[in-house]
């Protein structure tokens, strides 16, 4: 006896619903232009203006929102908290021409899930919206070079409250670990050699060590330079 077969159809699955918030035209064209050769993605709404997008988020339910961060009325930042109101599952990505530190800081703080420039590749932006789909968080190189420098130098001022070092202290311990001499160290700092070596005894009490390799060595191992 013969069998008859039945063929299923490919069930491909949902595209990712994109939403992009921007002021500028060519940006919004340029986002149009990407996600038109991705079949995995779907523009479904395109904003110019915070209000537009918190008018247009809950009646299209983007699964991921570009959102400037810079634009007239209410900026980026601003508009981060009511989108997630309006849509508590979508994930947000900054969308920016600034990586300045204060508007990385405001944007993380806001809850934003990536920061990624305009200036990225096209790669790159579609690989973050994949990303951030997915609940990954997602920075730009240059982004992530200032969140862990940021971490860097949260570190080392705690370990610098702990040891109990002032301002005064650290630079010039700073500059014994560079191996500058006391003479070197009063020039840079415009004081006497004996507050240099005034600052240095106090220095080397706080760390426990009785010279200045020690010093040197304990800066370095606690990070506090």
């Amino acid at each position: 006896m013969g069998s008859n077969s039945v063929t299923v159809p490919l069930q491909l699955p949902n595209p990712i619903r994109v939403m992009v918030v921007d002021d500028h035209p060519i940006v919004r064209q340029g986002v149009r232009s990407l996600l038109s050769n991705c079949p995995d993605m779907e523009l479904v709404a395109e904003c110019d203006s915070g209000a537009s997008a918190l008018d247009q988020a809950a009646r299209v339910r983007p699964d991921v929102i570009l959102l400037d961060i810079r634009m007239p009325g209410m900026t980026g930042v601003e508009a981060v908290r009511p989108l997630f109101r309006q849509c508590p599952n979508a994930k947000i990505l900054m969308l920016s021409s600034f990586d300045d530190e204060a508007y990385v800081d405001q944007a993380i703080q806001a809850g934003v899930h990536g920061y990624i420039l305009k200036s990225a590749s096209d790669e790159t932006l579609a690989g973050a919206v994949r990303a951030a789909f997915r609940g990954e968080r997602v920075l730009s190189p240059p982004v992530m070079d200032h969140i862990v420098q940021q971490a860097a130098d949260y570190s080392r001022e705690r370990a610098r409250r702990e040891v109990g070092l002032t301002e005064d202290e650290t630079r010039v311990l700073k500059l014994l670990a560079e191996g500058a001499s006391n003479p070197r160290i009063a020039a840079e700092l415009y004081i006497s050699e004996t507050t240099v070596k005034r600052k240095l005894q106090d220095v080397f009490e706080k760390l426990g060590v009785a010279t200045r390799a020690q010093a040197a060595a304990e800066a370095v191992r606690r990070e506090l330079v």
